[in-house]
């Protein structure tokens, strides 16, 4: 077995990131290391029983060479007959538009268009190819922003559903292996110049204390990072049970705190608290810095009544008396709102998210068993007509939204369905829905109603498919 491939199964095994079985989404780019991370999976593919998928987004930065970069990755996921999907995301407008720099823009895009493919084929997990180098590049920039512990731990080998089992691997060994098994991946021209922030950190900073320390600093802060990661595992143990045992209400986008129950604590400890609350109610820390939460910490402290704070991604921070309210006062920027009524039978295109729905009426089906048999995640499902006469929707979700699981005998509320389905909050506001009202019909990728089903009764069905458009460039 090749070195490197050993050292990527050491990796899976030792984090878990991938079991046997597993459908698999791998964000390739066309460069070493994306190339590498592709060329190892499919090397473990049999062995794994793991379903492959590769996306690519061309961020339409680099004209023609954008192209050719598309362009090589398809041709190679059809020599290895992997399911290739792409998408063209002009990524200096949407830049320019959110305020955003280039860099982050693109990361944001490209998680989003990663998850909607995994969404798609039912994926359990999104690989992405950071290495080492990559590692020791994020810890730098977060020193430099001022981050606190946890910016000093890096990136996690898994998050969610997304993995990176190269993190342990020098780009040196990544760009050897390229050579050893005749791989020819793309360069990236735009990583050669230094005018982005992790650029100047990669060609600039690094070779500089690496040449006046005489060091090897990527390895000294992959240590860093391994070791602050296990610190940090064990004191958010222990916040837990502070977490736990001060009994803060959280509900769908907001939560509430008791200020006299937390006011004995050490500053650390009701630091790391605030910064737990916001993820539970935001799904990430994105925008949230030190400066945000010591702003939270002195309104405890200081605040009067009725005193608000207005923090990144449309969090509010309300004091009133002896409560402390941290609650979405706005969408988070980049999540389309839409609420269309499906045309029956007809064509329902949603541009907010570059899909559509076809809906078609079958009248006295023959075989009623027939249409029983789609996959809970298939794009095409089929319901009693009758049942839906009235209209339906296409939308996200909204508060109060309830839904009776296929085969469940009660009816919960969506946000339950979700929690006990174990789907990230980050993308639960992202997962299209079928409505009719209040209830749902199918949660697109997931699950149909069981109050919508087609039984022996069914006189006229409705079949229903949703489409994304992957080459869409809006």
């Amino acid at each position: 077995m090749d070195h490197m491939i050993d050292k990527v199964l050491d990796a899976i095994e030792k984090h878990k990131l991938i079991n046997k079985g597993d459908g698999i989404v791998i964000g390739v780019s066309g460069g070493p290391d994306s190339l590498c991370l592709l060329h190892i999976l499919y090397s473990l593919k049999d062995k794994m029983g793991l379903k492959l998928f590769v996306a690519h987004v061309n961020h339409m930065l680099r004209g023609d060479e954008s192209l050719k970069d598309e362009s090589f990755v398809g041709d190679i996921c059809r020599k290895l007959n992997i399911v290739f999907e792409s998408v063209h995301i002009d990524i200096g407008k949407l830049a320019k538009e959110r305020g955003l720099s280039l860099e982050e823009a693109g990361r944001m895009e490209r998680y989003r268009f990663f998850d909607s493919v995994a969404d798609r084929y039912g994926a359990e997990r999104i690989a992405v190819a950071h290495n080492k180098n990559d590692q020791a590049e994020t810890v730098l920039m977060n020193i430099i922003r001022g981050s606190g512990l946890d910016g000093l731990k890096g990136m996690e080998y898994k998050r969610g559903r997304i993995i990176r089992p190269l993190l342990q691997i020098e780009r040196a060994e990544i760009e050897n292996y390229c050579r050893e098994h005749g791989l020819e991946p793309r360069v990236d021209s735009s990583n050669l110049e230094n005018i982005y922030t992790r650029n100047r950190i990669r060609l600039d900073l690094i070779p500089h204390i690496d040449s006046l320390f005489k060091t090897d600093i990527v390895k000294s802060i992959g240590r860093l990072a391994d070791l602050v990661r296990e610190d940090s595992s064990f004191i958010e143990e222990q916040i837990d049970k502070v977490y736990n045992n001060i009994n803060i209400e959280v509900k769908e986008s907001e939560a509430t705190l008791n200020i006299s129950k937390i006011k004995g604590y050490h500053i650390a400890v009701i630091r790391r608290i605030i910064r737990n609350i916001i993820k539970e109610i935001r799904g990430n820390l994105k925008g949230i810095e030190s400066i945000h939460v010591d702003s939270i910490t002195d309104l405890i402290e200081n605040g009067r009544t009725g005193a608000m704070l207005h923090l990144p991604g449309g969090l509010r921070v309300l004091k009133s008396y002896e409560m402390l309210k941290i609650y979405m006062g706005e969408k988070e920027a980049g999540v389309p709102d839409f609420n269309k009524r499906v045309t029956v039978p007809g064509a329902t295109r949603i541009d907010e998210i570059n899909s559509s729905v076809e809906a078609f009426i079958i009248d006295e089906p023959k075989n009623i068993k027939d249409f029983n048999k789609a996959k809970s995640d298939s794009m095409v499902q089929f319901f009693d007509y009758d049942r839906l006469k009235d209209g339906i929707n296409i939308r996200y979700r909204k508060d109060g939204d309830i839904f009776k699981p296929l085969g469940s005998v009660g009816t919960k509320k969506l946000k339950e369905f979700f929690i006990d389905s174990k789907i990230p909050r980050h993308i639960r506001d992202r997962i299209p829905l079928i409505s009719k009202d209040k209830e749902i019909v199918w949660i697109i990728g997931y699950k149909i109603s069981d109050k919508f089903k087609v039984t022996e009764n069914t006189k006229t069905i409705l079949k229903l498919i949703f489409k994304r458009d992957m080459s869409a460039d809006d």
